[in-house]
């Protein structure tokens, strides 16, 4: 299959992941969140295994490991830097009152879910140009990233005033960023080739700032559960390894 269609097909399948809300329609939402610390646990394994059995791995093979690093730190703190700004942009103004609170807050959902839709497909493509095998592992972490993610959203939307139907609606077409992301940063990548090592550490800084920032803190909730967090965890780490050896197949 060439690429680009490669490409086409995980940015479509991310996006998909927008409508996992109808869960919601049909089990509830206190159900359904049972479930959720589970899925973050094995989220954090599979985006390690990423990191540490494919990107790093890729990033170093282009460029010198102190070059490299930097990269990979500097992916790291530019993420750390504007997820600061998108919580300052969230919360600085409090002149509002309590509905409007809630109101502006299910809009800067969509804000926020569209940009980082929109970086998801950048990443996607990113790793599918580097090499097939990485994009395929890569976009399976993301997506198990973007399950509870998206299940998180259409709560927030729920609890800020929006109808089922307009929740599932516009967290689905703000998903479509993703087609945008990716399709733009493939036809930029294949002009410049030389960044694609770079960028690809800059992923790898990513996923680690994901893991160890976003989704790891989730964690820290329920700390009577860590044995159960170890084992989804390592579950996940082994099924990416596993993934990876019959891919590179």
């Amino acid at each position: 299959m060439n690429i680009f269609l490669y490409i086409i097909t995980a940015s479509i399948l991310e996006s998909l992941i927008a409508l996992v809300g109808v869960l919601f329609i049909f089990s509830g939402y206190e159900r359904f969140k049972k479930y959720l610390p589970n899925l973050i646990s094995f989220a954090v394994g599979t985006f390690l295994a990423v990191v540490f059995f494919e990107l790093v791995p890729e990033v170093f093979e282009g460029l010198s490991s102190k070059i490299a690093s930097i990269y990979i730190l500097i992916g790291f703190l530019f993420f750390f830097a504007f997820s600061r700004f998108l919580h300052w942009y969230h919360h600085h103004d409090g002149c509002c009152g309590e509905h409007d609170d809630k109101k502006v807050s299910g809009h800067l959902v969509l804000v926020g879910d569209f940009i980082h839709n929109f970086i998801d497909g950048m990443i996607i493509s990113l790793a599918f140009v580097a090499d097939v095998n990485i994009g395929i592992i890569t976009t399976l972490a993301v997506l198990f990233h973007e399950f509870p993610q998206e299940a998180s959203d259409f709560f927030i939307l729920l609890h800020s005033g929006f109808s089922k139907k307009k929740a599932l609606i516009f967290n689905f077409l703000v998903s479509l960023s993703t087609i945008v992301g990716a399709i733009l940063t493939y036809f930029l990548v294949n002009k410049i080739e030389f960044l694609i090592a770079p960028a690809i550490g800059i992923v790898a800084g990513n996923f680690l700032y994901i893991s160890a920032s976003d989704l790891i803190p989730e964690l820290n909730h329920k700390k009577e559960e860590t044995l159960k967090q170890l084992f989804f965890i390592i579950l996940g780490i082994v099924i990416i390894f596993i993934l990876g050896l019959f891919i590179s197949e």
